[in-house]
């Protein structure tokens, strides 16, 4: 890969990336476009931390490129979280992450008043010596207090807390109350009967719908979007937040929201029988589940019900408990109207689904993991997230909605969520991995979203679905936002936008900005041209922003597990095999909880052999074998809250 740099462009040889560090004494530049990382021995590293950007050479050894830093070129801007040692005059922080080898050094007059034994977070100055120096920018509280190894994670994957000054000034100044001078500037719907699906500790509503029937049998189906840019100004303080944050972030029992709260959970949360200013995207659905006509204007609404998941498929499947008459969880009464609405609802529900499928839409039904907890934050629970028909129903009306106006503002410079095809090497190992299994994809120049369709489809019998689906969903490139129109592999769609999320994302917000223009008939030239200078650059970073929040999400679930399982040590559960590496098995228990199995550690280092081609351990002294997707029962044997894994053995 060439990347320019301000002095010269790159030779053959040379390479930028972002240096990640290994487990061990080693660790790797990973360089845009380029699936693996180069690795780097320690002794090359230079001093280069996780997340640095840095200048490496590449050379061959023994077969395998390597890759050597010769300049760090920019610190991560991230702090790093550790606990800090109080000698006096200075301290040292040793750093939570066991892949931070060093202690960071701080001179007495950068500790921030912080006190022996509290966790600091720390940005790292320089390293010029044995040991980095840098100063303290937050003291986070003790260990063991509620909520400090979360905040410290969070703290540490980038994640902004608090709103500043400037904000708050701004929040004053935002009209609270829809006045009457906004309404008459738009379609009032107040009148249309509209509500709110959403799940019950869910506080940033943001989507409302309404369905009708047409005198020809069609659906007209109404997305109402909150109105965010309204009160979000293009380049004012609390736009330019939401743009460092690019997206809420859900961490178990608490959010870090990309807009404050006065904006996400108040004046534009789409709470029922309150004045809301909305986006409304108008879509005419024929019978075959093709659109027919798709009109986008600003509207008010006041939604009719605030509903839960659960409520919709209780009175859709017509339980006694939730007749006419029957009060909700959050209020109303249900009526005939909501009956009839929702019943309308799923009809139109199944001509979508139907409709999707014909197109080889890909669909992965993978149990997200609901962890409870108490008062203080510690779980107490693990288990599979409750899903309701009702969540198909919103997923294919918010679906419909993204698809509509992507193509409907196609001619102008816009944000597309895009899902690449996956690579000719992918799919050649996916076809290779499904053979072990008896599963074929077939073998051609161009592999569809329909041949992927068919794979899923015929897997779903199998005991091993969930791990076949993970195989096939591995083989895809990741989604992202961009400025181009490239399709949506997995949704089978060539347009395809993020429209219905402006209160947890920025993309979203992005594109209601443009749209909002587009209808005032004020997206001059000029404007057009400040958007595609600007959209690569917005699709680009909240694209990364993404990444960061999920990764994020999933060590704050690892940290959960260990905690919950700190005191199971020699306790045996149920599990299936998840996966195989050289020296184990990775195993999944019944409550989503995942673990490792080091065999060869158990049975000695000649006993097991890992098998790459069939993805398996084989015995090299019996005819026992381990497979992904077998049933096993095993024993904790290990908990790391440092590495934050847990490892268990096998019960034979």
């Amino acid at each position: 890969m060439i990347e320019k740099t301000k002095n010269k462009e790159l030779g053959e040889n040379e390479i930028i990336g972002i240096y990640a560090q290994g487990k061990g004494d080693f660790g790797f530049v990973d360089v845009e476009g380029r699936e693996k990382g180069y690795f780097v021995f320690g002794r090359n590293s230079l001093n280069a931390m996780t997340g640095d950007k840095v200048f490496a050479t590449v050379k061959v050894f023994k077969g395998k490129e390597e890759a050597e830093i010769k300049k760090v070129l920019t610190r991560r801007k991230e702090p790093i979280v550790g606990v800090f040692n109080d000698s006096g005059r200075f301290g040292f922080v040793a750093p939570n992450d066991p892949s931070f080898k060093k202690d960071i050094f701080i001179p007495g007059s950068k500790a921030l008043k912080a006190k022996d034994g509290e966790i600091v977070a720390v940005e790292v100055l320089s390293w010029e010596g044995r040991s980095p120096e840098g100063k303290v920018v937050k003291v986070l509280g003790k260990p063991g207090d509620k909520g400090v190894d979360v905040l410290g994670l969070a703290v540490e994957y980038g994640a902004r807390m608090g709103f500043g000054g400037a904000i708050r000034e701004e929040l004053e100044k935002i009209q609270k109350p829809v006045s009457i001078k906004d309404i008459n500037k738009r379609k009032d719907l107040r009148k249309l009967f509209t509500i709110t699906i959403d799940g019950e500790d869910s506080k940033d509503l943001d989507d409302a719908v309404s369905v009708e029937k047409t005198s020809k049998g069609n659906y007209v189906l109404s997305v109402h979007i909150a109105d965010v840019a309204h009160y979000v100004k293009e380049g004012h303080a609390i736009d330019k937040e939401a743009l460092r944050r690019g997206t809420s972030i859900y961490l178990v029992d608490q959010v870090i929201p990309m807009l404050p709260k006065e904006l996400s959970n108040g004046l534009c949360s789409l709470n029922p029988n309150e004045d809301k200013l909305t986006l409304t995207c108008e879509i005419e659905i024929n019978s075959a589940g093709h659109i027919v006509n798709t009109n986008v204007y600003e509207s008010v609404i006041k939604s009719d019900f605030r509903m839960t998941y659960k409520e919709v498929d209780e009175i859709i499947e017509s339980k006694q408990e939730v007749e006419e008459g029957n009060t909700l969880l959050f209020g109303g009464i249900i009526s005939k109207q909501l009956i009839s609405m929702l019943q309308d609802s799923e009809k139109l529900r199944d001509i979508l689904a139907l409709h999707k499928k014909s197109l080889g839409v890909l669909e992965f039904d993978f149990p997200e993991t609901k962890i409870i907890v108490d008062k203080d934050g510690n779980p107490t629970e693990f288990k599979k997230y409750e899903r309701y028909n009702s969540n198909k129903i919103i997923e294919e009306f918010m679906v419909m909605a993204n698809e509509a106006i992507s193509r409907k503002f196609s001619d102008i410079p816009f944000l597309y969520r895009v899902h690449p095809k996956p690579s000719e090497e992918d799919v050649e190992k996916l076809q290779k991995n499904l053979a072990i299994f008896s599963y074929t994809l077939p073998k051609k120049d161009k592999v569809s979203s329909k041949d992927f369709a068919v794979i899923l489809n015929e897997i779903k019998n199998d005991a091993r679905e969930k791990l076949l689906s993970k195989m096939v969903l591995r083989s895809l490139t990741k989604a992202i936002y961009s400025d181009e129109r490239e399709g949506h592999f997995g949704l089978a769609l060539d347009y395809y936008s993020h429209f219905t999320s402006p209160i947890r994302r920025y993309p979203d917000l992005q594109i209601h900005r443009i749209i909002k223009e587009k209808l005032h008939k004020r997206l001059d030239k000029g404007r057009i041209g400040h958007y595609k200078l600007i959209l690569p650059k917005v699709a680009n970073k909240t694209s990364d922003l993404e990444v960061k929040a999920e990764k994020l999400s999933y060590k704050i679930q690892d940290l959960m597990a260990v905690k919950y399982m700190k005191n199971k040590v020699g306790e045996q559960f149920d599990a299936h095999i998840s996966g195989a590496i050289q020296h184990g098995v990775f195993v999944e228990l019944d409550n989503t909880i995942e673990g490792f199995v080091e065999l060869n550690e158990k049975f000695g280092p000649s006993n097991f052999v890992f098998d790459a081609d069939m993805m398996e351990m084989k015995s090299s002294i019996s005819q026992v074998k381990y497979s992904i997707g077998d049933s096993v029962k095993v024993e904790l044997i290990k908990v790391d809250p440092k590495l934050l894994r847990l490892d268990f053995a096998l019960v034979l």
